[in-house]
Formats: structure tokens, C-alpha cells, sequence
């Protein structure tokens, strides 16, 4: 029997991320009545990827169901202070529970409790039935939850890049459990909830104390034998401050929902309600993708696997995929290749065969088509070849086309192509799952990759020439990763005995200035989030702002000199 995997998600955050993920490109999501789409299509986009690499059984969406909660009705001034929500995001969400219904993916909402209580409840009783839970969202406040069966991932950049918090990495991370998370937030108080916490306790303070003593409780039962400060004093102010912010920051996993584990099973989408609200939101690219994975997701692919190599299987327009089994191209392992001739796809495994002095010569002397030169040449000079400057590299095209999404072959394919092609972590799997299937199965999946790259050229080259973009990629990022391949090929030197001295000389300064710059604040804080430095600059020392039209904070020019 599969193992039972429940996603659960936070709908409020992960849409307000996927906002701001796209906010740039505002403009150029709209429908043809104005209506902006940008929330829409990138949580859209993170549901696709977390489908794929999650395989959930089981999944909800968890929405906030209003500003009035049982935290409120504790402490008044609760998320008080927040920025109002932009009309333009506003607008999208009955669209995203749409897109939901479309998708067949259970949403849910409960008055007085926030999305968090939701998820907590429904978690732990996943728990007990012995499902994986993956916990996806764009507020750490769920890290609590993270135990032996949950998962937390926290969304960090984009609409595909997350952080998965487990208690192993989140101790080998802050130092701390996840119960010790909520003490850590009680002390530090949250600007962005508005919890008060203890006055000028910050997160490196806050940690030294819980592990000193364990808990919020255990800091309290020890505080008269610490040492006078005013540190100590500001404990003992604002104790009942700290426990109400316990209270606030702590996730009820015993919330009176209405739903229960059955009625969270994912059985698929509705293909053809969905492909009408594509049509609805002007999402042509996910219309044609649907279409094309209903109608090739079982067809199986003709291809040869390839122990020898003769010169009919290459010729100018061949198109290759060389295959690495990690993340850097410069240690990790090159595990296979495929290639297009005409019609015809060709798969390997054989290493060897880069040897071969037909295919040797081909590549060498061959202006080549492929997925990503610079990798490529960096990848096949560890093999004693030397490629020329490439003649097409779709992993480039792709990026001038668009950056939101990331750039595997599979995005390529469900923006561009018809041919069905899973992400290579659905794929392989992941940590230590991960791994290279029998050889037919590998090998087709090369052979697919490539048949997605033959497919998309085209449809590529048809776009930037619509963009004005065709002489971008063939005079300045083409010529530009031939370039910085032969760079990292041939690298720099280095003396490491002075690195190592500027290392600890740089390690001083920063120090010193650290210290400096706490004293000066009052308190300490993450120098290094932009949140918090906003937050003392503008909200504890009032430093006049400049709004603008971006979501963001702009010092006055003076304050800059």
C-alpha cells in the first residue's frame, strides 16, 4: 500500500508570496477584463511544483477567515499596524479559491482561528493516522510543527525555491527545538504579528537564554539568580508580556474544525472546468500544456539506446541533453546523454562513447544545439573535449523569455512543448531517495528530454523573435556563457595563506561593527533581514520614508550620505 502524504497549505501566505514574486511583471498579467492574474498564476505555479514533488494522497488549502480571531479577543492589537492589502491582490483571491475547486484541491477556512490553527490540527491528526506531512508556507511560524512525521517548508524566492525545516535541521540551523520556537518568539516578540515579546531581547539573546534554561518557564524560574542587568529587568517587567506572547505565538492543534482526513483525498483535477478558467484568465501556456499532458501522458516514447556511435545518427541539427546527477558541473557526476537526428532520438549511458572518435570529432567541430552550453562545456572538458561556441541553447532561451519559473527541461516542456515530461526530482527522488532507475527507464527520460527540446526550439526562437530578443541571445548571452565557461575551466590562482588572513582580519571588523551598530539600535537584530532593519530604521527610530508605487521602503537621500 502507497504511504499516505498529506500537503497542507497556507493559502493566505503562499498566494501574498506569489504576489510579490511576480509583482514586477503586475502589468503583464492581466485578462481581457483587466483583471490582474499575477497571484493567480504563481500560486498556480507553486501548487504544480509542490504536487509534483510531494505526490500527495491528501491536501488542503487553509485560508485566514477574517481579522477577528481568539487571539484578537485576547490581546486587541493582534497583526494591528499591517499595511493595507493592494486592491491588485485583493481582486485575485476568489480566483484562487476557483482555481482550487478547478483542481480539486479542498480549501477551507474557519471563523475566529487563522489558517495556522487549521493546518495544526488537521497535521496532528494526520500524524496519528500515519501519513508524511508536508507543511507548505510563507510564514515561519509554522516551524513549529515541524516534528518526526511533518516537514515545514518555508517559500524563500520565486515560486519554486523553499527551505524544509525538520527539528534536525532547524536545531542544526537556531540551535533550538521547535518547542523552543515559540519560547524564541515569545521573548523576540514579532513585528509582523504585532506580538510585543520582552523589551530589547532579540533573536541571538533570546536563543543564549533558552539554552541556558531550557524554556520561557524555565528562564522565569531561574530569573532571581541572574545577574543584576537590564536584561534581567526587562524580564521581570514584562513577564506577563512574554507569557501572553507564548499564548499568541503558540499554534492551536485542537481548533473545532469541520472537516476531517476524508475529505482531503486528491484525486486530480477537473480537466475540462480547468481548461476554461485558463481560458477565463488568458493562461494559454498552461491551456496548451494541459491539453498536452492528457494526450501524452501514457504514450511511450520511440527511441534507441545507443552502445555504439555511426555518422548517420549526428548531423547540424542535432540537439543534445547531457544528463548530471547533482548540481554542480564542475565535481558532480555526468550520468548519461541523448541526442536528436532528424526524427530520430537516441539515448546513452556510455561514457565511453564521448571517446569515440566519430562523436569526439562531431562535438568538437560542431557549433552544437543544446540545453545549457555553459554546463556543458564546463562538464565535457573534465572529458578531454573542447566544444566551440554553441548555436542554440534553449536553458537561455527560456530565461530571456521568462524568469519566473525556474528553467528545468519540464518547465520548458509545460510552457512551450506537447510532449510530457515529470521534473527530475519526481523523477530521481529526493535526499536520500534519490536515485537512477533500470537503464530503459533513465534512458527514455533523456530521450524525452530531448524530444522536448526539438519540439520547443521553434516555439522558442518564434518568441523572442516576437520580444526583439533574437539578437540578445545569439550576440550577448550565447557569446557571453562561451566565455565564462572558458573561465571556470580555467579558474584563477589563489594564495589560500592570505584569503585566510583578510578572512580573519574582515571577521574582526565585522564583529566590531555588529557590536557597534546594537548599541547604537538598543537591541540586537538580523543586520542582514532587510525586515527588521527596516523595522528599527523607520518604525523604533523614525527615519522619514519615501513610498513608491514597489512595495517597499526608500531612505530619503540625505540619510544615504
Amino acid at each position: 500500500m502507497d504511504k499516505k502524504k498529506l500537503l497542507l497549505i497556507d493559502g493566505s501566505s503562499v498566494a501574498f508570496r506569489a504576489f510579490f514574486a511576480l509583482y514586477q511583471q503586475l502589468d503583464r498579467f492581466k485578462n481581457d477584463n483587466g483583471l490582474h492574474t499575477n497571484a493567480i498564476y504563481g500560486f498556480h505555479l507553486m501548487l504544480n511544483h509542490l504536487l509534483e514533488r510531494v505526490q500527495p494522497s491528501h491536501i488542503l488549502v487553509a485560508f485566514d477567515a477574517g481579522k477577528t480571531t481568539f487571539r484578537t479577543e485576547m490581546y486587541a492589537d493582534y497583526k494591528g499596524g499591517r499595511a493595507k492589502t493592494p486592491d491588485e491582490f485583493r481582486e485575485q483571491f476568489p480566483f484562487i479559491r476557483e482555481l482550487l475547486d478547478h483542481l480539486g484541491i479542498r480549501h477551507y477556512e474557519l471563523a475566529q482561528y487563522e489558517a495556522d490553527d487549521i493546518i495544526g490540527t488537521l497535521g496532528r491528526l494526520a500524524e496519528k493516522e500515519s501519513f508524511d506531512v508536508t507543511i507548505v508556507s510563507g510564514d515561519k511560524d509554522l516551524i513549529q510543527l515541524t516534528d518526526e512525521h511533518t516537514v515545514v517548508e518555508i517559500s524563500k524566492k520565486g515560486v519554486a525555491e523553499f527551505e524544509a525545516f525538520t527539528p534536525e535541521y532547524l536545531m542544526e540551523k537556531m540551535g533550538i527545538t521547535p518547542a523552543q520556537f515559540i519560547d524564541l518568539k515569545a521573548l523576540m516578540g514579532d513585528k509582523s504579528d504585532n506580538i510585543p515579546g520582552v523589551t530589547k531581547i532579540g533573536e541571538k539573546t533570546g536563543i543564549k537564554l533558552l539554552l541556558e534554561h531550557g524554556s520561557l518557564e524555565g528562564i522565569y524560574e531561574n530569573i532571581d539568580g541572574m545577574k543584576a542587568s537590564k536584561m534581567k529587568e526587562n524580564l521581570v517587567n514584562d513577564k506577563e508580556q512574554a507569557f501572553l506572547s507564548k499564548t499568541l505565538a503558540t499554534i492551536d492543534t485542537k481548533a473545532p474544525i469541520e472537516i476531517g482526513l476524508d475529505d482531503l483525498v486528491y484525486s486530480g483535477p477537473n480537466v475540462e472546468n480547468l481548461g476554461k478558467f485558463y481560458d477565463e484568465m488568458g493562461f494559454k501556456q498552461l491551456k496548451q500544456a494541459l491539453n498536452a499532458s492528457q494526450a501524452n501522458q501514457s504514450e511511450t516514447l520511440n527511441f534507441t539506446m545507443v552502445d555504439k556511435v555511426t555518422e548517420d545518427m549526428l548531423s547540424a541539427d542535432s540537439i543534445f541533453h547531457f544528463e548530471l546527477f547533482g548540481e554542480n558541473y564542475h565535481t558532480d557526476d555526468l550520468v548519461g546523454f541523448a541526442w536528436s537526428c532528424g526524427d530520430k532520438l537516441y539515448a546513452t549511458d556510455k561514457l565511453e562513447l564521448l571517446q569515440d572518435p566519430i562523436l569526439k570529432d562531431f562535438l568538437e567541430k560542431t557549433p552544437l544545439k543544446v540545453y545549457d552550453f555553459k554546463k556543458a562545456k564546463v562538464l565535457l572538458n573534465r572529458f578531454g573535449l573542447d566544444l566551440q561556441a554553441p548555436a542554440f541553447d534553449s536553458r537561455l532561451a527560456k530565461y530571456l523569455l521568462s524568469t519566473v519559473e525556474n528553467n528545468e527541461i519540464s518547465t520548458i516542456a509545460s510552457l512551450y512543448g506537447q510532449t510530457y515530461l515529470v521534473d527530475d526530482e519526481t523523477f530521481y527522488g529526493k535526499g536520500v531517495k534519490k536515485a537512477i532507475p533500470e537503464r530503459e527507464t533513465f534512458l527514455e527520460h533523456l530521450a524525452r528530454k530531448v524530444a522536448v527540446l526539438v519540439e520547443t526550439e521553434p516555439v522558442l526562437l518564434e518568441k523572442l523573435s516576437e520580444n526583439g530578443q533574437l539578437d540578445l541571445l545569439y550576440d550577448m548571452e550565447q557569446p557571453l556563457a562561451f566565455v565564462l565557461a572558458k573561465m571556470e575551466i580555467a579558474g584563477i590562482k589563489v594564495k589560500k595563506e592570505t584569503l585566510l588572513e583578510m578572512q580573519a582580519e574582515n571577521e574582526l571588523v565585522i564583529e566590531k561593527l555588529t557590536q557597534e551598530i546594537y548599541e547604537l539600535a538598543g537591541e540586537e537584530f538580523n543586520i542582514n533581514s532587510p525586515k527588521q532593519l527596516g523595522e528599527l530604521l523607520f518604525e523604533k527610530l523614525g527615519l522619514p520614508i519615501e513610498y513608491t508605487k514597489k512595495p517597499r521602503q526608500v531612505i530619503q537621500q540625505q540619510w544615504m550620505c
